[in-house]
């Protein structure tokens, strides 16, 4: 259980304490199911052995979410996350225990609070960092100032949405392309307490206000919330992993990328906070593409592609916004 942590208690420069994280294929198939991102590549060994990298390779959004589990650790309950935020430079692997470190960069009074930033990166057994992230949080002070999230911001989103994205991937890249700006039909989710705790669970995060009501119902959130990163989970684009049609999705991906793209992966993540998920909330995902963009790196050309993400419960909040990039490797 973490202690609360004053912004007197802050100086920049000052370690935060690592979190090692083993990884097995049970850890990694448990995410999958929490997470709803059910691609093989993070659990069936005879599909990634295809692949350029030719074993089980760590989810993503994983390993954001053990960023989140540091920030988390460092904030204490009565403090708030405002940004998160990681580039994936290398994969990490099963059966191989990365850990977690951050460090303090600054800390300002604000508008918005009393506010710490932090760099946060996970490292392999080797010592490479293969994910470089960030995050601010908000502290309370001694002087009594409490901590909360910033405003709702005026962002606009089409609540009805006018395609249904996650079909449209799965063809002619040129077709999707044409929708870049386009929201999605919304993807509506109920939350309750188990899917929250086996998140929590799944990126080893013990902390009890993810699992213990009478605990959490004393700190300033007022009951039982879910990780930082749980609202991925209620991202629009997993829903292709609930198509009707599970043979068109199959051969959809059997098919080989134009220009010869393959393997790859998540590019990046970005997310913005704005409230709590509790139990009981309903939560609605509104995802539209934005612009992709190509760079050149070791292995070839790499594509990403983009998306953005609002997250909305049932009284009208904004309770995330989010950006993020999967990136193809077209070889050289």
């Amino acid at each position: 259980m973490a202690e609360q942590r004053h912004f007197e208690d802050v100086e920049v420069g000052m370690e935060l304490t690592p979190i090692p994280k083993p990884v097995t294929t049970r850890k990694l198939v448990k995410y999958s199911g929490s997470s709803r991102d059910f691609n093989e590549i993070h659990y069936d060994q005879e599909s990634t052995a295809k692949t350029m990298w030719g074993n089980v390779i760590v989810q993503g959004m994983l390993k954001a979410g053990c960023i989140g589990h540091i920030a988390t650790d460092f904030m204490g309950p009565g403090g708030y996350i405002h940004k998160l935020g990681c580039t994936y430079r290398a994969p990490d692997f099963v059966n191989q225990t990365f850990t977690v470190h951050g460090r303090v960069v600054s800390k300002d009074e604000t508008a918005d609070g009393l506010l710490v930033s932090c760099d946060a990166w996970v490292e392999n057994p080797e010592g490479q960092t293969t994910t470089p992230g960030q995050f601010t949080v908000a502290l309370p002070s001694k002087d009594g100032r409490k901590a909360a999230y910033p405003g709702q911001p005026p962002i606009p989103h089409d609540r009805a949405g006018t395609i249904k994205g996650e079909r449209l991937r799965l063809g002619d890249p040129e077709v999707w392309k044409s929708h870049i700006g386009e929201w999605w039909t919304p993807w509506v989710s109920q939350v309750e307490q188990p899917w929250i705790t086996a998140f929590a669970d799944a990126i080893g995060d013990p902390n009890p206000i993810y699992r213990e009501a009478d605990y959490a119902s004393t700190t300033g959130h007022g009951g039982i919330v879910s990780p930082p990163t749980f609202v991925e989970a209620m991202d629009a684009d997993w829903r292709v992993f609930e198509l009707a049609f599970e043979e068109e999705l199959r051969q959809a991906r059997s098919q080989p990328r134009p220009g010869g793209g393959g393997g790859g992966g998540d590019g990046f993540c970005d997310f913005n906070f704005y409230a709590d998920i509790h139990p009981g909330d309903t939560m609605s995902g509104y995802t539209r593409w934005t612009e992709p963009y190509e760079k050149t790196g070791r292995a070839g050309k790499l594509v990403f592609t983009t998306r953005e993400s609002v997250i909305e419960n049932q009284h009208g909040q904004i309770v995330s916004t989010a950006k993020r990039a999967t990136v193809s490797v077209y070889p050289k």
